[in-house]
């Protein structure tokens, strides 16, 4: 298996490092939307390893909608509030690097880290599932 998970976490870990009062004093748009770019890749990461664990390959892309649909095809179950919220946050991928008028909410933000967490949870729980399997 790839690395994909731990840079998901780490990701995310930077993402709230740069949401805090410690990583953002001056509370600056552009370290903002830097935050909002890490959130996205979090989550991306965290469904091309699901599909990578189903033992499929994953597509090379950043569209979270189009990964959704291919972990779904592979029978992993997604919630319905990530794929309410996938276009938005697929978004922040280009627009909080390129767009010099990106904003994001902090509460967009804050739900979609805890969107990644449900994900991180369900992996964490597929994995430790598989393992009882391999070792019965």
């Amino acid at each position: 298996m790839s690395n994909l998970l731990k840079r998901a976490r780490t990701d995310i870990e930077i993402a709230r490092t740069l949401m805090s009062p410690r990583g953002n004093p001056e509370n600056d748009s552009l370290i903002t939307a830097q935050a909002a770019y890490h959130i996205q890749q979090g989550i991306e990461k965290s469904l091309k390893y699901q599909i990578e664990m189903s033992g499929k390959p994953y597509r090379k892309i950043h569209n979270l909608t189009g990964l959704i649909i291919d972990a779904e095809l592979t029978g992993i179950v997604i919630s319905d509030e990530l794929k309410a919220m996938a276009y938005l946050i697929t978004d922040w991928e280009a627009s909080s690097r390129y767009n010099d008028d990106f904003e994001v909410s902090l509460t967009d933000m804050e739900k979609a880290i805890r969107l990644y967490e449900e994900l991180e949870t369900q992996i964490l729980h597929h994995l430790e599932t598989a393992l009882e399997k391999e070792t019965k």
